[in-house]
């Protein structure tokens, strides 16, 4: 995943994907309470791009969304299934072809990439070996280390979707939670993409004051051991030249946007190592 072809993102595609989002919250109804816009597209919403050098944000190919799910309220989803039906989804299948992913979801439409949907929810419930948990019939969300952290501090948007006549408020994680689930996404070796890490970074130079900011919101989670493993794992990818995040934001710079590799190498590097100080 980490070589993926970043002329696939593009800003065309991802007003497409704030466009089919607005039309899930709208969707859903009243279950979109329970709905945290998280992964690629939260960038976008979180923070404003302060970089000359960057045309636009990188983007992203999917919309992944965390359900904030109580057994006991397991009846209420019964319709999540119909509802993206109605809508055009269908199940991905799995890399085989030889069956279906109850987790994910895919929309085909003319004239753009397929759209694809993916739901995650806290890896709290038990039985902790199942990797998935049933959230409605025929519909499941892949337990994610770290996702309550997104349940407890969020912030309320506007989609900002244009041609809509009406706003969409969406829920999407604060800038410590965000890093937290990138930096747990990342750290999968066999899985980590490259855009990961450019998230990463993005969203730390870019938060209000870049990481002076970053570091203020650390100070709320001082005795939180996800949170501290996460900036860890941060710390790690970027901390050297051949470093892993280094590298592939450092790609990115270079390829995607014409960066000089000596001052790409001081972008990516100087601001996250500002976080030990």
């Amino acid at each position: 995943m980490r070589n993926k072809v970043f002329e696939y993102y593009s800003p065309i595609h991802l007003g497409k994907l704030r466009r089919v989002l607005a039309d899930i919250y709208t969707a859903f109804g009243d279950l979109s309470e329970n709905l945290y816009l998280v992964g690629g597209l939260v960038p976008d919403l979180l923070v404003k791009n302060k970089l000359s050098y960057l045309r636009e944000y990188l983007g992203t190919l999917d919309i992944d969304l965390a359900i904030k799910f109580a057994v006991s309220e397991k009846g209420k989803y019964r319709n999540l299934y119909n509802i993206l039906r109605s809508m055009g989804f269908e199940k991905q299948k799995t890399g085989d072809g030889m069956d279906v992913m109850n987790h994910s979801f895919i929309k085909y439409e003319s004239g753009y990439k397929p759209i694809v949907l993916d739901l995650i929810t806290d890896d709290k419930f038990e039985p902790a070996a199942d990797k998935l948990k049933e959230i409605a019939p025929n519909v499941e969300a892949v337990k994610f280390r770290g996702v309550y952290l997104v349940f407890n501090d969020f912030i309320a948007v506007d989609l900002g979707v244009t041609g809509t006549k009406k706003s969409v408020r969406i829920k999407i994680p604060n800038i410590i939670p965000f890093l937290t689930l990138k930096a747990f996404a990342y750290s999968d070796e066999e899985n980590r993409a490259a855009k990961d890490a450019y998230d990463i970074w993005y969203t730390v130079v870019n938060f209000k004051d870049g990481p002076v900011s970053v570091k203020e919101e650390l100070s709320k989670y001082k005795r939180n051991k996800d949170v501290a493993y996460a900036v860890k794992v941060i710390r790690r990818d970027f901390d050297k030249e051949a470093s892993s995040g280094t590298k592939d934001v450092v790609n990115i710079l270079t390829v995607r946007y014409g960066l000089d590799r000596a001052l790409a190498l001081k972008e990516v590097m100087y601001p996250i190592r500002s976080l030990r100080e």
